[in-house]
């Protein structure tokens, strides 16, 4: 992950994954805003899977664990608070 922008009240990071990289279960402690540029992922949270392609934007709520599962080269946006974090809780 690379951040793009901070300041007081919002963070922009750019994620850049590979075809086949698994995201472990993780959250953000703020309210999560991804924006798809290309490629092609699986987002899993609350028991429910998402695909995620060019153009998609989803919304996820803070505190909320997910995993994302992708399948063909991925890239996004994210924007969440400025103070956010994004947290690997131990299984």
């Amino acid at each position: 992950m690379k951040e793009l922008e901070r300041n007081d009240h919002y963070q922009v990071l750019e994620v850049e994954l590979p075809a086949g990289t698994n995201m472990p279960r993780h959250f953000a402690t703020s309210d999560a805003f991804v924006i798809v540029e290309s490629g092609n992922a699986l987002l899993i949270c609350k028991g429910e899977t998402s695909e995620l392609v060019k153009g998609s934007t989803l919304s996820i709520p803070s505190y909320e664990p997910h995993i994302l599962k992708v399948i063909q080269d991925f890239k996004a946006m994210i924007v969440m608070a400025g103070d956010a974090v994004i947290e690997y809780p131990a299984s």
